[in-house]
């Protein structure tokens, strides 16, 4: 029977959010030494610094997993499903948007858009385990929408992440792995939402085109709005075709909305820059 909760338990969501937010808001009360940590792998120097933020944001998004397992558990239909992996999908989002709050709040540390940041931050942290708590039964009545909207909210934090990661100027082995990732979940909970199952593979290999790519973009004097677009209108154009696919479209039932998102973006990057 369709449940009609449509909000999970408010004081768990209060307390989740707060938590997390409070953890980004520690960085800057708390400071500690930077450590400069370098080994070698295979003779490949790898040289990176793990500081104070580095670890708020992957404690953060810990909390974010652990946070959103606990909103799924008040669930009224909760006790229907025995299989772990009902619950451990709804975590990539919250993740994720974990992760981009986490790495935008560092690039603008000591500014006034932290503040900006962190608020909107915070409202979108809130949305994001409303919208996966509501997707958790298939027949809630605001499942579609609830669907639509996370399919939305997941390309805009992939952008965002994107954006933030080109701004830093980090070194390319460190983005790699982290736009990789990151399209990897986006792709991956999309297709979920869509298709009612998971399509690992199918993720694995758009995040590697994704990869592929980012070393193209590495070396081209593009700034990092024109390429977060050009690369999160990549990222929807291989998702959208991977649909088509799977749903056996044929003619411009397949090729309108990948050649659709991508002209979108490239003009928008064109008329951006």
């Amino acid at each position: 029977m369709p449940t009609k909760t449509a909000l999970p338990d408010l004081e768990r969501l209060s307390i989740v959010t707060a938590i997390i937010m409070l953890a980004f808001a520690l960085t800057q009360l708390i400071s500690y030494p930077a450590q400069n940590i370098s080994f070698s792998v295979f003779g490949i120097l790898i040289d990176f610094v793990l500081d104070f933020n580095i670890l708020v944001i992957a404690f953060s998004v810990l909390l974010a997993a652990a946070g959103m397992d606990w909103l799924i558990q008040s669930h009224p239909e909760a006790q229907l499903f025995d299989n772990r992996w009902e619950t451990i999908r709804h975590w990539i989002v919250p993740v994720l948007t974990a992760l981009v709050i986490g790495v935008a709040l560092i690039a603008f540390a000591g500014s006034l858009l932290w503040w900006v940041v962190y608020i909107l931050g915070s409202l979108l942290l809130f949305a994001v385990f409303i919208g996966e708590y509501n997707v958790f039964v298939a027949g809630s009545a605001v499942n579609p929408l609830a669907i639509v909207g996370l399919n939305a909210l997941s390309f805009v934090l992939f952008l965002l992440l994107s954006i933030a990661i080109f701004s830093a100027n980090i070194r390319l082995y460190i983005r790699l792995p982290l736009l990789g990732i990151g399209a990897l979940m986006v792709t991956s909970r999309t297709l979920f939402l869509r298709l009612g199952e998971w399509h690992t593979l199918w993720g694995l290999v758009i995040s590697l085109v994704v990869s592929e790519v980012l070393i193209g973009f590495h070396y081209l004097p593009l700034n990092p709005i024109r390429q977060g677009l050009l690369l999160v209108g990549m990222v929807y154009a291989l998702t959208s075709m991977v649909t088509g696919i799977k749903e056996s479209r044929r003619s411009w039932a397949f090729w309108g909305e990948p050649v659709a998102m991508l002209l979108l973006t490239l003009i928008v990057s064109i008329v951006w820059a």
